[in-house]
C-alpha cells in the first residue's frame, strides 16, 4: 500500500477533537511603516536604552483559547501563549530555518534513516525536574498521536528510544527528509514536557496542573473568559545565540508577570493602550489603522498571518461536481472581496501560492494561473454545464470575526449574480466549530488559516477531514510523498509548483488573499520583535 493511501487511513482515525484543533486558526490583518516587521527586525530607529527588569506586562488578548496545550492544537490563541511556556527540540529561526532549541546537536546516518539527537544538559522543567531523553521520547510519542503534524511524521517512524540520559534516537522506516521541519513546526508543536505528564495526558489536552514546560515563563493561573497569568521562570537556562531570532536562540524574561487579559472589543483595546491599562493588544481591525497611526503613544505591529479561504463541502451536491467548483472560482472577484473586507490595501495582497513570498524555501508562484480568473460569463457557462439545479447553498461563518462576515456577504452577492441561490448561516465561534464537523450543516465555510511552515501543516488540505471539506486526491497524496524525500531546493521548488497547480485544478478550497495582522503596543515597550505572533521574551517596559 502506498504512503498516500496509508495517510488517508491514518487521517480518518484522528479523533474529532484533534480535527477540531486544525480549525482554530482565525486571524485579522494589518501593516505599518513604523512597526515590528515580519523578519523580526525593528523599523523604529530610536535607542531603547538599557533593559529594565521586572514589572507586569498586560496584554489585551482577543480570544480565550480552548486549551494552552501547544501540541494538541494548531490554534493561534494557544500558540501565542503556549510558546512562552513550552519549548521544542528544534525551532524555526527568524528566517524560518530549523535550529536546535532544547536539542544541543544532532546527526543523521548515511542512509538518512536514523536521527541521533543530543539534549542540552542542565535544563529544568518548571516543576524543578531535570530534562532528560526519557522526557523527549515520551513527548515525541504523544506528538505522534495528537499533533496534526506528528500523525503524518509518525507514518515514517519505526521507533523512538533513549540511548542514554541525554541522547534520543529516532529510526525511520524509510527516508523522510521533512522530519526536522516537522519537529520544528510552530503548529501542533513537538513541545517537550515531563514524561509522566506526557504519558498520563495521552490523547487528551493537558489540564492546567499539567502545563509544565521549559520556557522563560511558567503558567500560574487561568480565570477562563477573563485572564491567563504567566510568571518569570527564575531557573530558565537560555541558549547563547543572540542572532537566531524566531522561536530559538537566546531568550531573556524581563517581566515578572504577563497577564493575557481576554478583551474582544478592539476599541476597548485601543483605549486601554492610551490609558496605560494595557501594554499590548492583538488583532486590531484594519479600518482602525488611522486611529492607531494618529495616537502618539501607540506603535503598530505587523506580521504575515496566512490567508482567508472559502472551502466547499465535497461529499455531496453541488460541490462534489468539479464544474460547480470551477464556476465558484470564476464567480469570485477576489480583489473586490478583499477590498470590502480589509479596506486599506496595506493589509492584503494577491498571491495564489500555498505559502508566503517571505518564506523563501517554501514559496513558488508556479501553477497559480487559475487564481485570479474572475469571469462571470464563464461562471454561468460552467454552472449551466454542471448538475447544479438551483438548490440553495449554505455559507457558514463565525460572526465573532468581522472579516469572515464581510467575506461571506460579498461572496453571497457575487454567487447570486451568476445563478447560485445562497443562504448565510452565521454562528458564534464554538457552535461554528461544532457544526463544521457535519457536512449536512454547510456547503461553503469561510475561515482564515494562519501562517504554515510545511505542506504537512496545511489543514485546509488535510485529506478526508472536515477542515478540507473532505478532500480526496491521489495526486495530492503523491505530492506529499515526494515532498517527504525531496533533498535539493530545486526539487522542492518543482514540487511546490505542482502542489499549487493541483490545488487550482482540483479546487479543494478557494484562496481569497494573503493577510497581515495588525497588533498594537505602547511606545513604552522596547526592543520588541513580532515575527509571526506575540513573543514577550527579549522585550521590556521602560519606566
Amino acid at each position: 500500500m502506498k504512503l498516500g493511501q496509508l495517510r488517508n487511513k491514518k487521517v480518518q482515525r484522528i479523533k474529532f477533537l484533534t480535527i477540531v484543533s486544525l480549525f482554530l486558526a482565525a486571524f485579522l490583518v494589518g501593516c505599518s511603516s513604523n512597526s515590528s516587521t515580519t523578519d523580526g527586525t525593528q523599523d523604529n530607529e530610536e535607542t531603547a536604552g538599557e533593559p529594565v527588569k521586572g514589572g507586569t506586562l498586560d496584554v489585551a488578548f482577543a480570544a480565550d483559547p480552548q486549551t494552552i496545550d501547544w501540541m494538541y492544537t494548531g490554534a493561534t490563541a494557544t500558540r501565542d501563549i503556549g510558546w512562552h511556556i513550552f519549548e521544542t527540540l528544534f525551532a524555526l529561526d527568524k528566517d524560518y530555518k530549523p535550529r536546535p532549541m532544547i536539542a544541543k546537536d544532532y546527526e543523521v546516518s548515511d542512509d538518512r534513516k536514523v536521527y541521533t539527537i543530543q539534549i542540552r544538559e542542565g535544563l529544568t522543567f518548571h516543576d524543578g525536574s531535570d530534562v532528560t531523553a526519557e522526557d523527549a521520547v515520551a513527548s515525541i510519542e504523544r506528538w505522534r498521536k495528537v499533533s496534526s503534524v506528528g500523525t503524518i511524521a509518525s507514518e515514517y517512524i519505526e521507533h523512538v528510544k533513549a540511548k542514554n540520559d541525554y541522547t534520543v534516537e529516532i529510526k525511520l522506516k524509510e527516508v523522510y527528509n521533512a522530519l526536522l521541519n516537522d519537529m520544528a513546526a510552530p503548529k501542533s508543536a513537538l513541545m517537550i514536557i515531563p514524561a509522566e505528564i506526557a504519558e498520563s495526558a495521552g490523547e487528551q489536552p493537558l489540564k492546567s496542573e499539567q502545563l509544565i514546560g521549559t520556557g522563560p515563563y511558567k503558567f500560574e493561573k487561568w480565570d477562563r473568559g477573563n485572564k491567563i497569568v504567566l510568571s518569570k521562570f527564575e531557573e530558565y537556562n537560555a541558549r547563547e545565540e543572540t542572532d537566531w531570532g524566531g522561536l530559538t536562540g537566546k531568550k531573556t524574561a524581563y517581566f515578572d508577570d504577563i497577564n493575557f487579559n481576554i478583551v474582544k472589543d478592539p476599541q476597548v483595546m485601543i483605549n486601554g493602550i492610551k490609558t496605560d491599562l494595557y501594554d499590548y493588544a492583538q488583532s486590531i481591525p484594519p479600518d482602525l489603522y488611522e486611529v492607531v497611526e494618529n495616537s502618539p503613544n501607540i506603535d503598530p505591529v505587523t506580521y504575515i498571518n496566512g490567508y482567508s479561504t472559502i472551502t466547499p463541502d465535497k461529499t455531496e451536491a453541488p460541490f462534489d461536481d468539479l464544474k460547480v467548483r470551477q464556476a465558484l472560482n470564476h464567480a469570485l472577484d477576489k480583489k473586490t472581496i478583499a477590498e470590502a473586507t480589509y479596506g486599506n490595501e496595506q493589509f492584503y495582497s494577491f498571491d495564489g501560492a500555498l505559502f508566503a513570498p517571505e518564506q523563501a524555501e517554501l514559496y513558488s508562484d508556479q501553477g497559480t494561473d487559475n487564481y485570479l480568473v474572475h469571469d462571470k460569463e464563464k461562471a454561468k457557462e460552467l454552472l449551466a454545464e454542471s448538475d447544479y439545479n438551483g438548490e440553495p447553498i449554505t455559507i457558514m461563518y463565525s460572526n465573532n470575526h468581522e472579516d469572515y462576515e464581510k467575506i461571506s456577504e460579498v461572496t453571497k452577492q457575487q454567487l447570486e449574480e451568476v445563478g447560485f441561490t445562497v443562504e448565510l448561516d452565521p454562528y458564534e465561534w464554538a457552535t461554528y466549530l461544532e457544526r463544521w464537523s457535519d457536512p449536512a450543516n454547510w456547503d461553503l465555510v469561510v475561515v482564515g488559516w494562519s501562517t504554515r511552515f510545511s505542506p504537512n501543516e496545511l489543514g485546509m488540505l488535510s485529506m478526508n477531514t472536515s477542515s478540507s471539506g473532505w478532500y480526496k486526491s491521489e495526486q495530492w497524496g503523491e505530492l506529499l510523498d515526494r515532498w517527504s524525500i525531496a533533498e535539493s531546493s530545486e526539487e522542492k521548488q518543482d514540487i511546490l509548483g505542482e502542489m499549487n497547480k493541483t490545488v487550482w485544478q482540483e479546487l479543494p478550497f478557494i484562496k481569497v488573499s494573503n493577510e497581515s495582522t495588525l497588533d498594537i503596543k505602547s511606545t513604552n515597550i522596547k526592543d520588541y520583535n513580532s515575527w509571526i505572533g506575540q513573543r514577550f521574551w527579549n522585550t521590556w517596559k521602560s519606566d
